[in-house]
C-alpha cells in the first residue's frame, strides 16, 4: 500500500515539476499546450484542399513559420536549432482511424524520443501521438531541427505531452 501511495504522489508531482515555473499556456480552438520561455504561437499553414483534419494549434521556437508544402504536418520551416509542435483535430472521428481507440491522454506518454523518418515531407526528427478526447480525435506532432540540442528536444516533447483540451 505504501508503494502505491508513493507512486500516486509521484504521479501528481512529477508532471508539475517537469512543466517548469516559467511555462505559460497557449490556447487556441479549444486545445492548449504549455510552452517554456522562448516558445510562441506560430501562424498555421494554409490548409489547401485539406478539410479534415484541421490544424488547430502551432507553437514553436524562433524562426518557425509556415512554408509551401503538399503535406499538412510538415508545412513549417523548422530552424536547424529549432522545434515545432503542430496539433491537428478531426471533425469526423471515423476519418481519424482512432474511433476504436480508448479515450484519454495516455498516448501522449509515447512522446519520449524523436526519430527519423518521422513525417512525409520532413527529413528531420519527429514524434507523433494520436488520441481521442471528448469524442474527437487529435494528433500531436513534434518536429525538431537537425541541430536541436538535447535540452530543446526534451522541451519539444514536453510541450507535446502537455496537450489538453482548453477549459
Amino acid at each position: 500500500m505504501r508503494a502505491f501511495g508513493l507512486l500516486a504522489v509521484c504521479g501528481v508531482l512529477i508532471p508539475s515539476v517537469t512543466a517548469g515555473a516559467s511555462d505559460r499556456v497557449v490556447s487556441v480552438d479549444g486545445v492548449r499546450v504549455s510552452v517554456p520561455a522562448g516558445w510562441q504561437r506560430a501562424e498555421a499553414a494554409r490548409p489547401g484542399a485539406v478539410t479534415d483534419p484541421l490544424t488547430l494549434l502551432v507553437v514553436g521556437t524562433r524562426g518557425v513559420r509556415p512554408k509551401a508544402s503538399r503535406c499538412q504536418i510538415a508545412a513549417y520551416r523548422v530552424p536547424a536549432r529549432g522545434a515545432v509542435v503542430v496539433v491537428v483535430g478531426w471533425k469526423q472521428l471515423t476519418l481519424s482511424g482512432a474511433q476504436s481507440q480508448r479515450p484519454g491522454r495516455w498516448p501522449l506518454g509515447s512522446l519520449t524520443a524523436v526519430h527519423r523518418p518521422s513525417f512525409e515531407c520532413f527529413s528531420g526528427r519527429g514524434a507523433v501521438a494520436t488520441l481521442k478526447l471528448a469524442g474527437k480525435a487529435y494528433q500531436v506532432n513534434v518536429m525538431v531541427g537537425d541541430r536541436a540540442s538535447k535540452r530543446l528536444v526534451r522541451q519539444a516533447l514536453a510541450v507535446g505531452r502537455s496537450f489538453a483540451l482548453a477549459r
